[in-house]
């Protein structure tokens, strides 16, 4: 029997997935063969297009509440064990489990754990340099530009988007889903005006980057020395994966900055449902998370891969470091208007660091689109 599964494009992303089924094939003759996306068209395209196409689908969480809606992907609880479940709540890292359950049903299981942190080249910086607060991020990026260093930060679209979720939720107005407004107004013009101090002191390149673009770039050349908030990437941490390692620890204020990862869902168009939802629930097992997934340039979502001595000596201590700031995280809105709203966030944002718009008008049009994607969402 041979299943089809779409993963997205990255060595963290796919590499684990192909190990592990090749594993999988040898212990139960069951193979899987993965697909590509790119990291823009996992964020945004749409699950029901996808799912008619392929029985395994590696999905990020705000999506659950539209694939719910449009039934295009199968609820996993009605399908593994309970035990086996409550065996991967339990193992969760941080709410990366809990954030793929909406309406009362499991959609997903996390196979992949990330959350916006922070970043240093440790041969650039001392880690008793290391900013506790957005204050000393400031102070620290006076300190490098005298020596030749940057700080950058990752702020394409999307990244725009889910620092300006983190930042608002440090600053005491988290976007939650019952929200009538997106933000408080002066903690959403604070936001702004924070990001727009990032554009104006930090590396000029930092608009047009993505994560993986951000690190490549801290990782090969030698004056970005730090960045502040980005989606972390285990690979930058391990031998040999770049020039030179990046060493990833908890971003000013510690908490409430945004979960990422992704999970593995069963397209409800399946023939086979019994065997998708199988090799869902062994993947994202801890023996499977903790070694195979692991070795193969993985991220794992199950903590007890994060627990590990072996996956932190192989991570310079990428999970020890980070264990708290998942297990605070912050999880974005996941109803079925979020995901183009995020999109329209996101863009808008960014728009604004490029145009030097008015920040109060910015975020009154951000509050009416809001307004109107929570007024048109659907509930399971």
């Amino acid at each position: 029997m041979t299943l089809t599964g779409i993963s997205w494009d990255h060595p963290r992303g796919h590499a684990p997935l192909v190990a592990s089924s090749q594993l999988y094939e040898q212990l139960t003759g069951v193979r899987v063969e993965w697909q590509k996306r790119s990291l823009a068209e996992f964020g945004d395209q749409s699950l029901a297009e996808l799912a008619q196409s392929y029985d395994l689908l590696i999905i990020d969480h705000p999506h659950v509440g539209a694939a719910s809606i449009s039934n295009c992907i199968l609820p996993l609880d009605e399908f593994l064990p309970a035990s086996t479940l409550e065996d991967l709540s339990n193992q969760s890292a941080g709410p990366s489990f809990s954030s793929y359950r909406y309406g009362a049903r499991q959609w997903a299981i996390p196979v992949d754990a990330a959350v916006q942190s922070a970043c240093l080249r440790p041969d650039l910086m001392t880690s008793d340099l290391i900013p506790k607060s957005w204050d000393d991020v400031f102070e620290l990026g006076g300190m490098l530009k005298k020596h030749g260093r940057y700080i950058a930060m990752a702020l394409c679209p999307t990244d725009c988007l889910c620092s300006f979720l983190s930042i608002s939720a440090q600053l005491g107005s988290p976007v939650r889903e019952e929200n009538e407004l997106l933000v408080d107004v002066n903690i959403g013009l604070r936001t702004l005006e924070l990001l727009r101090k990032m554009r104006d002191h930090f590396h000029a390149d930092s608009l047009e980057w993505n994560p993986i673009q951000l690190f490549d770039h801290m990782s090969s050349s030698d004056h970005l020395a730090y960045a502040p908030l980005a989606f972390c990437y285990s690979n930058y941490s391990r031998e040999s994966f770049r020039k030179n390692k990046l060493i990833y620890v908890s971003p000013p204020g510690r908490e409430n900055t945004v979960l990422g990862g992704a999970g593995i869902a069963v397209s409800a168009k399946t023939k086979h449902p019994k065997e998708s939802t199988l090799f869902a629930g062994w993947i994202g097992s801890g023996d499977i998370q903790r070694t195979v997934y692991l070795a193969s340039a993985g991220q794992p979502a199950n903590f007890v891969a994060w627990g590990s001595e072996a996956a932190n000596e192989l991570t310079n201590h990428f999970f020890l470091n980070l264990s708290y700031t998942i297990k605070n995280a912050f999880v974005r809105p996941r109803n079925s208007g979020w995901p183009s709203f995020q999109t329209h966030l996101g863009e808008t944002v960014h728009a604004f660091l490029s145009r030097d718009a008015e920040p109060r008008s910015v975020l009154s049009e951000l509050q009416e689109a809001y307004f109107l994607s929570r007024k048109n969402f659907k509930t399971p």
